[in-house]
């Protein structure tokens, strides 16, 4: 079989970082947008695929996007000509990179198929571009309902102040607040909570909070749980595709490939897994030993082993990963769209519920 070969580095040059070395712990320069990434991703791949030399097509890159972007595209260009492959490079980049992109791209070296890891990386982005357009759209309404409740709310609040004379608070307030002051406290109340939400996704995209922990817990839970594994299982499969079609040694291909699941609970394994190999088990072996990988995945494994075909055979299962995948998200939508909903619905009973039970007070104070 005739294998592409890197065209700059040796996968094994002694500059590779290995993958137990510390990523870049400043995350606040930002990283680059799923967009613009699907873009470089497009551009790399068929920069390689034309046979143009790395260096230059990350030169080309160097001269596009942002400046951000063409800071970084420059400094990778520089620390290949140094010698330095594009995984070690990309490492240094500040956190600019997402992770599970440099895990590909470090199958890709170590593989001989870097030109199509980029291909299937700018599909994989471009795909997560369009999934993140639908769950807007399909939360938009839902999410102006809310805006409109909580505006209401507000200019409820600042009209009974209006209207209301005397000295004595007004018979219907919203949970005691009323007037320009109950506005503003209201509205404080409202700024810390989007705030919040703000800040907690800004931590979670820039790694700034240790989440394992919670996706630990997600993945026990009835519908969630399956679905995380099962957007671990997808990447893993592709990449163990790629890096059982080279003579790379199996105990690698297996840190590879469930090192793109970026997700601790198989990560976690790969010591034990590799031990297996070594002790001269199959693949199958390593992987079912952990007790973490869903039956069809293993018979896919065991039937690729068998027939010496498992690249192949990965290759098929990666794509039903990859459909199981897409329904995932398009579920996450969905639920997503309804809590919102649900949001709208508690925020409209809260002010309903505090208009009547209000109201009643006063006719019991009448009858009285």
């Amino acid at each position: 079989m005739v294998r592409n070969k890197d065209r700059y580095s040796s996968p094994e040059s002694p500059v590779q970082e290995t993958w137990q070395t510390a990523r870049p712990k400043n995350r606040l320069f930002g990283r680059i947008g799923n967009k613009a990434l699907a873009r470089v991703c497009h551009n790399v791949g068929g920069g390689l695929h034309a046979g143009v030399d790395i260096r230059r097509v990350f030169e080309t890159e160097s001269m596009r996007g942002s400046t951000r972007q063409r800071s970084e595209m420059a400094r990778i260009r520089e620390r290949i000509n140094r010698g330095e492959t594009l995984t070690t490079a990309m490492r240094g980049a500040r956190g600019y990179f997402p992770p599970l992109l440099i895990e590909m791209v470090e199958v890709g070296e170590r593989t001989g198929r870097l030109e199509r890891v980029f291909f299937k990386l700018a599909e994989h982005y471009d795909q997560l571009v369009k999934m993140k357009r639908d769950f807007l759209i399909g939360i938009a309404w839902p999410m102006i309902e809310l805006s409109i409740s909580v505006l209401v709310i507000g200019l409820m609040i600042l009209i009974i102040g209006m209207v209301h004379t005397g000295p004595e608070p007004p018979g219907i307030t919203f949970f005691g607040l009323y007037g320009t002051r109950g506005l503003i406290i209201y509205s404080s109340i409202v700024a810390v909570i989007v705030a919040s939400f703000a800040a907690l996704i800004f931590a979670v995209k820039n790694e700034l909070i240790n989440i394992a922990p919670l996706i630990r817990l997600l993945m026990q839970m009835p519908g969630i749980g399956p679905g995380i594994k099962t957007l671990a299982i997808s990447r893993m499969t592709w990449a163990l595709a790629m890096a059982t079609d080279t003579d790379i040694d199996p105990r690698k291909a297996i840190e590879l490939s469930v090192r793109t699941t970026q997700n601790s609970y198989y990560t976690s394994q790969i010591e034990s897994m590799k031990q297996v190999i070594t002790q001269g088990g199959e693949m199958t072996d390593a992987f079912q030993q952990t007790n973490r990988y869903p039956d069809d995945f293993l018979d896919a494994l065991q039937t690729g082993e068998i027939a010496g075909r498992i690249s192949e055979t990965m290759e098929i299962i990666a794509k039903e990963y990859e459909e199981r995948a897409k329904l995932f998200y398009r579920m996450l939508t969905v639920a997503a769209g309804i809590i919102v909903f649900l949001v709208v619905a508690i925020v409209i009973f809260a002010v309903i519920f505090s208009i009547v039970s209000q109201y009643v007070g006063i006719l019991n104070d009448l009858m009285e």
